[in-house]
Order: structure tokens, then sequence, then C-alpha cells
């Protein structure tokens, strides 16, 4: 019972390390090493409406030389756990299926997480969460 009662408050918990709304991604311009995220996350470009409209790509090395910052609108959690988030800024890569200097787009938790380690976490300062 106790390892029950121990499980269920765990996973409860796991909801406090989840990106939240309004939560920021700032890639200040030449901050990173950026040879360091050699790595390209595909996203999906959504319309104001949230309908898909394309796909898109994120190249966190090109981001941090030319600095932006991604925000995120909305979370849904069916079919599964994906983030709407905004990005406005510089380029989000030398391909052709840039994002371009602002778009809405929807990607997963693994995938917003990889973005926020190559900024150096959530927020606009060293790592701290901004609300």
């Amino acid at each position: 019972m106790v390892t029950g009662c121990l499980s269920t408050f765990l996973v409860l918990q796991l909801d406090e390390f989840r990106p939240k709304i309004g939560d920021m991604v700032v890639f200040k311009p030449g901050s990173q090493d950026t040879d360091l995220w050699q790595t390209s996350i595909r996203a999906t470009v959504v319309s104001p409406a949230g309908a898909p409209v394309g796909d898109c790509t994120l190249d966190p090395n090109i981001m941090a030389t030319d600095g932006g910052s991604l925000v995120v609108e909305a979370r849904q959690t069916e079919p599964v756990l994906q983030y709407r988030i905004h990005w406005a800024g510089a380029e989000t890569s030398k391909l052709t299926s840039a994002c371009g200097t602002h778009a809405n787009l929807v990607v997963s938790r693994t995938d917003l997480q990889r973005l926020a380690n190559a900024a150096g976490g959530f927020g606009v300062g060293d790592k701290g969460m901004v609300p």
C-alpha cells in the first residue's frame, strides 16, 4: 500500500517537470558553442486556428547563432503530448525547410526539451523558468 501511494504521488508530481504555457526558451545571439548541437528538429507549422499547414526544420545551432525565442502557447495531450509554440527571431535553419522568422509550431515534449537544452534551459536568465 505504501508503494502504491508513493508511486501515485510521484506520477502526479511529474507534471511539475513539464513545460507550462508561457514558458520561454531564449536563444541569445552568439551565446552557444555552435559546434555543440549538431541536430535538427522537425516541427509542424500550424495556422492561427491550429490546423496543420506543413513541416519545417529547427536547427538549434543556427538559432543559437542568430538569436530568437520560443514561447509555449498551448499543450495538447491527445493523441500524444505535444506543445504549440511560437517562434520569433532569425531563421531557424539554413535549409529551404526553415520555419522563417516567426511561426506557430507544434513539437513533441522531447523536441521542446532538446531545444531548451540547446539554449541553456527555459527562461531568459541563466536556466531559470519564466512563467
